[in-house]
C-alpha cells in the first residue's frame, strides 16, 4: 500500500464522481452485491446468518459500522460457529468523517489478505450504502489496481443507489490520486474546487421544540 502523501485535490474526478453517482437509484442486485468474484458489500440484515453466507462461499466478513458490543459479539459468534473469519472497524456514515483516514490502513489488510488466500469476502454496514460500499470500492481499485472511476460505474451498476456520503466519495478519490490510480481524466470536467454543499437545516420537529 502506498505511503500518505499530500496530493493536489483532482477536483475533475470528484465532481465526475458525484455525477455517476447521482445517475443512479435504485437498487440493481439483492444483496450482497458483488463487485468482483472475490468481494461484495452488504447491509446488516443479509449477513446476520453466518449458515448462509458460508452456502454462498463466503469465507470473511468486514464489518464497519459502529454497533454495540453485544451486537458485534453476537454477529462474531455467529460468523466463527460457520468458520468465517470476521474483522471489524468502527466507521461512521456522517460527511467530513474521515473513513479512509481513519481505517483503510486495517481493512486493507484484512482484505488483502482475504484475497491473497483465496477467501470471498463481504464488507457490510448498516444500509449498505456508504460505508461499506466505500471500503469495498476501495478494495476494488487498490487491491486490482483499477482507475477509479471504472470502479465507482462499476458500484453503482451493481448496486444503485450507494456512495451517496459526498465526502466518501472526495475520499475516494483522494485515495486514488495517491495510488495513481485516477485514470484518465474525465472529458468535459476541470480543476474548479468544488463548492461545499451548505449545512442541512434541523428538521421541523427539532425547530418545534426549540421555538415551538
Amino acid at each position: 500500500m502506498a505511503d500518505k502523501k499530500i496530493v493536489t485535490p483532482p477536483w475533475a474526478w470528484m465532481k465526475c464522481c458525484r455525477d455517476i453517482v447521482a445517475g443512479h437509484s435504485a437498487s440493481s442486485e439483492p444483496m450482497p452485491a458483488e463487485l468482483l468474484p472475490w468481494l461484495l458489500f452488504s447491509d446488516e440484515m443479509n449477513v446476520r446468518s453466518g449458515t448462509k453466507l458460508r452456502e454462498a462461499g463466503i469465507t470473511h466478513v468486514l464489518s464497519v459500522a459502529g454497533m454495540p458490543s453485544f451486537q458485534m459479539e453476537k454477529l462474531t459468534t455467529e460468523f466463527q460457529s460457520s468458520g468465517i473469519e470476521h474483522g471489524y472497524v468502527r466507521g461512521e456514515d456522517e460527511e467530513d468523517y474521515d473513513m479512509i483516514g481513519r481505517h483503510w490502513r486495517d481493512c486493507h489488510t484484512f482484505l488483502k489478505d482475504a484475497r491473497d488466500r483465496g477467501g470471498k469476502v463481504v464488507v457490510h454496514c448498516v444500509a449498505g450504502m456508504n460505508r461499506s460500499a466505500l471500503i469495498a470500492c476501495a478494495a476494488h481499485m487498490v487491491l486490482e489496481r483499477t482507475p477509479v472511476l471504472e470502479v465507482v460505474r462499476n458500484c453503482v451498476i451493481k448496486r444503485g443507489k450507494a456512495l451517496q456520503n459526498k465526502s466518501f466519495q472526495v475520499q475516494l478519490c483522494l485515495l486514488a490520486a495517491e495510488e495513481n490510480l485516477l485514470g484518465d481524466r474525465p472529458a468535459g470536467y476541470d480543476d474548479t474546487p468544488l463548492k461545499k454543499d451548505p449545512p442541512r437545516p434541523p428538521p421541523s420537529a427539532a425547530l418545534r421544540r426549540l421555538f415551538g
